[in-house]
């Protein structure tokens, strides 16, 4: 089962966010991004977070519509982000789709992509959306698909990387080490068919981006 949930990051286009929509079988709203979807036409299945970030309007209309609401106080131990991702998990996904979890808040981000380790670790499909990356995180050897001409940069997470390859990229690489975040492995580029990495151990977050 896919889930969207919608947190309080940058907001998505509405192009990116209807085809999001149309494909996951429940919504969730995170804070502020229960306003995104508000205002796009758009009632979540639940609601959650401490609502410090949303107008009193729309507040108002989320109680009248009687949607399932899960409030917390602001001075808690999880982000509103987080709290709709283990609602998440609670509900059954096997797919999750997150927008609005990238943004001017750096702090968020570094968290928010701890919980595509989370999601990784129970073997949940996780990426994180806007309107110029999606980002993901994988553990084992893994062929990529995009079109010619399309970014794709890679970076260590968490523990060490040992012998990363990359093969039929515009930048090729051979048994690399990482043991930290780098540029090394930053803006290379689809050729004519799809890009294959392998490494030995670790876990490697994957970026399509585009400007």
């Amino acid at each position: 089962m896919k889930i969207l949930i919608v947190s309080g990051g940058k907001a998505p286009s509405r192009e990116l966010l209807m085809e999001q929509v149309v494909t996951s079988s429940l919504i969730l709203g995170a804070d502020r991004g229960c306003q995104v979807l508000i205002e796009n036409g758009i009632f979540p299945n639940y609601i959650m977070g401490d609502f410090d970030s949303i107008d009193k309007e729309v507040y108002k209309k989320l109680r009248d519509l009687k949607i399932e609401m899960f409030e917390f106080n602001p001075e808690k131990d999880f982000t509103d982000s987080e709290l709709a991702f283990e609602k998440a998990i609670e509900l059954g996904a096997t797919e999750i789709v997150l927008l609005g979890f990238t943004g001017t808040r750096l702090d968020h981000v570094l968290a928010n992509l701890g919980l595509l380790d989370k999601a990784l670790d129970l073997g949940i499909k996780c990426e994180i959306l806007d309107d110029n990356n999606r980002i993901f995180l994988v553990d084992k050897n893994t062929i990529l698909k995009g079109k010619k001409g399309q970014t794709i940069s890679f970076n260590f997470y968490n523990t060490v990387v040992e012998k990363f390859n990359i093969r039929g990229a515009k930048y090729p690489l051979v048994d690399y080490r990482f043991d930290g975040f780098t540029g090394r492995t930053v803006s290379n580029e689809f050729i004519d068919g799809d890009i294959s990495i392998t490494f030995k151990s670790g876990k490697v977050l994957v970026f399509y981006t585009n400007d």
